[in-house]
């Protein structure tokens, strides 16, 4: 009798068993879904029209007679790389921004693919100010990022473009989507002028979001120094 009674409810704990596992293994199924995780991995690789608009108009700035964006110069990079940060400026992106000159940043970069960094990288005509221009990239999963740098011109240092963007999203390629780019300073030329010629900072400073207090000439008397142009990204 006792060998009965013990094996009933040994069955009895089993099947109890059975049931708070299967219990776990739903709840985790249903957690998965409601989180919208994806049954499927992203593509692996996007292509995308790109579109930069510029927006250097009054009254949120002033605009010289000779106002202008350089040339973008970017890459196609992994998320572990990057133009620029909360530090000082490379060379390249010092004389982008000081005087729009390009082929230090350009070498820079090829020095970023050659280390398997970047995929890789453009010069693209700037778009007229208050105009916009596109162009196509191709991204893939390994390098979704992208960065580039253009100056604003005539400046001291100051430039505007996107650093370590990537448009790998929640494990998804973004459909469209729109940038607000900022003003930089680069932190190696001091001056409030619209002009080239300026002493340099010393010592040199890290890269920041251009201040309307050390930028009074271009922030047209408002407290702070909005976007100066947007890209948007529209998958193909």
């Amino acid at each position: 009798m006792r060998k009965t009674v013990n094996s009933i409810a040994l069955n009895k704990f089993y099947n109890m068993q059975k049931i708070i596992l299967l219990f776990l293994i739903a709840g985790a199924f249903s957690c998965t879904k409601q989180n919208g995780v994806p049954d499927e991995p992203p593509a692996p690789a996007a292509s995308y029209k790109v579109i930069v608009t510029t927006k250097w108009s009054l009254p949120a700035f002033t605009v010289p007679v000779n106002a202008h964006l350089t040339t973008l110069i970017g890459m196609v990079h992994s998320k572990d790389t990057f133009l620029w940060g909360d530090m000082p400026a490379t060379t390249g992106l010092e004389f982008v921004a000081e005087v729009g000159s390009n082929w230090r940043l350009v070498n820079e970069l090829d020095s970023i693919i050659s280390r398997q960094k970047a995929l890789s990288q453009f010069a693209i005509p700037p778009p007229v100010i208050n105009s916009s221009i596109e162009f196509p990239i191709s991204l893939t999963t390994a390098f979704p990022s992208i960065s580039f740098a253009s100056m604003i011109a005539p400046s001291p240092d100051w430039f505007t473009g996107i650093n370590n963007y990537s448009l790998l999203q929640n494990n998804k390629w973004v459909d469209d989507l729109s940038v607000d780019l900022m003003v930089y300073d680069a932190g190696t030329e001091d001056g409030d002028v619209f002009g080239y010629d300026n002493p340099a900072t010393v010592p040199v400073q890290n890269v920041k979001v251009l201040s309307a207090a050390n930028a009074t000439v271009l922030a047209n008397g408002n407290p702070v120094i909005g976007k100066i142009a947007t890209i948007r990204f529209i998958r193909n």
